[in-house]
């Protein structure tokens, strides 16, 4: 008999912005997710909050990172280890401004039913091209394997699995929170929710004239362009060998992208681009709230 499955939904908000914990309640009452639960983010503003990161460099591909997107990456760490700690069977993680389409309780409930077919499924649009697999079903619900980096982790659903593996592998980390948790390998089962259902407010470019009234500023603006003295600019690219050894991959990458990669993609069924966001969100954002 399969035992009950054990769930939980967290989104992370620093105790500093108020403004954006009361958004998020706000968000979660309309589309009906109840039960979700709060964690107190590691603001890189305290010194002593990085003093024993994990963060090493070179050892992905980062050579030096701002302080605001370590303790992001240490915040989403500490949720992963939350749930192997409570031996959760899933773990839905959000972060404090993103958008929720109104059908989304339906399709996490029916996704972490089937948490013993993926390790991570990525719910929001994020930022920039994805390359992504031929559509297959998960619990019913359509998804696309994730072929490689995608940015963005405003929110996700970890599988346990997931979660131990996510552990095990940042005992020291070299890139950023969304190119560690997407970063395609051959035991890492992620796939990218099609059409997406969660959109963080700096993704919808074409939509921001509608939310600048809604929203507070708080809600509106990154931390990473208000609060200077923890995103410190000109960061070190590392030394010659390791500058050059990124450029030979970022080349030869791109050489079998433009001559090979993306024709067999788009044969296979794959898809090359923006995630689409449901419909059920684009009917959310033609609504005046």
């Amino acid at each position: 008999m399969r035992h009950s499955i054990k769930s939980t939904i967290m989104y992370i908000n620093l105790d500093r912005v108020p403004q954006r914990r009361r958004f998020m309640e706000k968000e979660f009452l309309k589309v009906g997710l109840n039960s979700t639960f709060r964690f107190s983010a590691i603001d890189a503003k305290d010194e002593e909050a990085l003093k024993y990161s994990r963060f090493c460099p070179g050892a992905g591909d980062r050579w030096e990172l701002p302080r605001s997107a370590i303790a992001c990456f240490e915040s989403h760490r500490a949720v992963w280890q939350f749930a192997v700690d409570q031996e959760l069977d899933t773990i839905v993680v959000f972060e404090d401004d993103v958008l929720l389409s109104p059908d989304i309780a339906e399709i996490i409930l029916s996704l972490v039913r089937s948490s013993s077919q993926f390790d991570v499924i990525k719910l929001d649009i994020g930022g920039s091209r994805a390359k992504c697999g031929a559509i297959t079903k998960i619990a019913g619900i359509s998804v696309r394997r994730l072929l490689a980096k995608l940015s963005s982790a405003g929110g996700y659903i970890l599988s346990a699995s997931g979660a131990k593996k996510l552990l095990k592998r940042s005992k020291i980390y070299g890139d950023t929170l969304d190119d560690f948790l997407f970063n395609p390998s051959a035991d890492w089962n992620m796939y990218q929710l099609f059409p997406a259902a969660v959109a963080q407010v700096v993704n919808l470019d074409n939509s921001m004239e509608k939310f600048n009234n809604l929203l507070e500023h708080k809600v509106l603006e990154s931390e990473r362009e208000e609060s200077q003295d923890i995103n410190k600019k000109n960061l070190s690219h590392g030394p010659i060998p390791f500058r050059l050894y990124k450029e030979f991959k970022r080349i030869k990458n791109s050489l079998i992208w433009k001559f090979y990669g993306r024709k067999k993609l788009l044969q296979q069924g794959g898809y090359y681009g923006y995630v689409p966001i449901s419909k059920n969100f684009e009917i959310r954002l033609s609504i005046n709230e």
